[in-house]
């Protein structure tokens, strides 16, 4: 099963009831951070007291993330991270905690001749880029400074192909990152788990009159002896895309794979221009994108400051996408192993449902 908690759905900067992006993704092999914006770790910290207060078994605690992934570098999306790390540290981590991020050969080539400096206008770099981030975080505090290791990877875009790459050594999960366009070195993260074997049915075994250790023996072996298992459970996903353009090479080659989009819808149909300008995209952009994939389901998050109200974002998604759906700072996605996909939102005491799907 895979749950995603958005704990920031806005832009460059808060907005009344947003903050800036960061999401905790719950999945097999322990918790994932994607994107860590400005005053992320009492997001999360706050998030967490508020399941624990309804008696949810699910927790989102800044101790158990095994890993971080930047989808680029700019501040609304990495801010929050150094920070993090120290709290981490008061807390008495240990373990080791591995921080994903997109750069460019041309910035780590930088890093090495030029230790500490800012890349000025004409050398090519982009002063945002990761490598460049790291090398600063590093010096503050964010390399042999804490009692748990750090290991800061990078991962250049010029070597990234159409096919993208595999985050290798990630139990339980496959992670695949694809360069995506904002004019800065950025990737979108595709978090899928593992084909897994249809569910044993003891019931009916019992039926049969087997015994408990036949039983037990028979259900520990996925090549289903007795024919008591049902149909292959397949990969479930859910894919990330940071800011970028609709124009991704890499996402028009994906097709019947991914079951939830959260996709950036930063302007409206009316600031199309902008977008292109500014390395974003429309809400319709974003439907366009789920479409051509064929997601189940889009969720549209990164919106303008100038939008006070994004209803009309989820409308303009839906005359492309009919599956789509504007997030709130809170929300929870899950994806059931059986396919099953749910948008739930945060209410007082509890969880409203906003949309159940059905594998069809």
């Amino acid at each position: 099963m895979l749950t995603l908690h958005v704990l920031g759905t806005s832009s460059a900067k808060p907005a009344k009831d947003r903050s800036v992006s960061g999401s905790f993704l719950n999945a097999p092999g322990g918790p994932l951070l994607i994107d860590c914006g400005e005053g992320m770790q009492q997001r999360i910290a706050g998030h967490d007291r508020w399941l624990r207060s309804i008696g949810s078994n699910e927790r989102t605690r800044i101790s158990k993330i095994r890993a971080i992934f930047l989808t680029h570098g700019h501040l609304d999306h990495c801010w929050g991270l150094l920070p993090m790390l120290h709290s981490m540290d008061k807390d008495s981590r240990t373990s080791r905690l591995e921080i994903h991020g997109p750069t460019s050969n041309a910035a780590l080539d930088w890093v090495k001749e030029n230790p500490g400096d800012i890349p000025s206008e004409d050398s090519g770099v982009h002063p945002g880029d990761l490598a460049i981030q790291f090398d600063w975080w590093k010096k503050h505090g964010g390399n042999g400074a804490f009692n748990f290791e750090i290991d800061w990877i990078l991962h250049p875009v010029d070597e990234i192909g159409l096919e993208g790459i595999m985050i290798p050594n990630q139990n339980e999960i496959e992670i695949h990152a694809y360069v995506t366009d904002h004019g800065i070195p950025s990737l979108a993260y595709c978090f899928s788990t593992p084909e897994l074997p249809g569910r044993f049915d003891t019931k009916a075994a019992r039926l049969d009159g087997h015994d408990e250790e036949m039983i037990r023996t028979m259900a520990s072996d996925a090549q289903n002896p007795g024919g008591y298992r049902g149909p292959i459970r397949s990969s479930r996903s859910i894919l990330i895309s940071g800011d970028t353009t609709r124009n991704v090479p890499s996402f028009s080659r994906l097709n019947s794979q991914i079951d939830v989009l959260v996709h950036e819808s930063t302007f409206d149909d009316s600031l199309e221009k902008e977008a292109a300008s500014y390395g974003h995209s429309t809400a319709r952009d974003a439907a366009t994108v789920a479409s051509q994939m064929n997601a189940r389901m889009l969720c549209l998050t990164h919106f303008s400051s100038r939008f006070q109200e994004v209803s009309h974002l989820e409308e303009e998604a839906r005359s492309v996408h009919s599956n789509s759906y504007a997030l709130e700072d809170g929300d929870r996605i899950s994806i059931d192993s059986d396919g099953t996909i749910r948008l739930e939102r945060k209410q007082s005491e509890s969880w409203h449902l906003i949309r159940e799907v059905q594998e069809s």
